[in-house]
């Protein structure tokens, strides 16, 4: 699969503008230059259109806008680190860490499973602090091409001891039931990329709270 990813993607506390429809533009223009998209214009004016239907803002400082697009050729992740945050609609305030994920209309499965990886690297602590930290595009390739890479373990393994059946126990000790047995927690998301599921999976909001 072609790099997701590469250096010429990544702005590290450069100037991108004051408000986040600048920033998209800029990202998505930078997409564009790299051969990823036809049209950065294009591509800019569907990750606003879905902004303006649902921020994507998350809490922590960070932002995720996102969007399939007929412009885009190569489906692609934009990474700036901004200084100042701009603010994305979270409520706890401004974002640093900006991703856009462009990805084509006619997206394939194994381009959306890369994606929905790294939303669920952006509820690690040590993932962000790590983007926080770098100081050059190859450490943040580094880091993001790792968070890709890495297998979680599946959720449904079952413990493979006495002592992790315990642990397994007490976790759920508390948990809501009904009629005695364990709750179960259904939603359903309209995402076109896939980072919806993902956040509400992982026990986050999803950006705007619809994906």
């Amino acid at each position: 699969m072609t790099e997701i990813i590469t250096a010429e993607l990544v702005s590290i506390d450069e100037p991108l503008g004051a408000d986040k429809r600048a920033v998209i533009e800029a990202l998505a223009q930078r997409v564009a230059a790299q051969g990823r998209a036809d049209d950065g214009a294009r591509l800019a004016a569907d990750a606003w259109a879905r902004e303006e239907k649902d921020e994507t803002g998350l809490p922590g400082g960070i932002a995720i806008p996102h969007a399939k697009s007929a412009a885009v050729t190569q489906a692609s992740l934009a990474f700036a680190r901004l200084a100042p945050p701009v603010d994305f609609g979270a409520p706890d305030g401004g974002a640093d860490l900006v991703f856009l994920i462009a990805a084509p209309d006619t997206a394939a499965e194994e381009h959306l499973a890369v994606l929905s990886k790294l939303a669920r690297s952006l509820m690690r602590d040590d993932f962000t602090a790590g983007l926080r930290q770098a100081t050059t595009a190859e450490e943040v390739l580094e880091i993001v091409r790792g968070a890709i890479a890495d297998e979680p373990a599946p959720a449904s393994a079952a413990p493979t001891s006495r002592r992790e059946a315990a642990a397994a126990a007490s976790r759920n000790e508390g948990a809501p039931t009904i009629d005695g047995r364990p709750a179960r927690i259904v939603a359903v998301t309209a995402c076109a990329t896939g980072i919806a599921h993902t956040f509400m999976a992982g026990g986050a909001p999803p950006p705007g709270g619809g994906g």
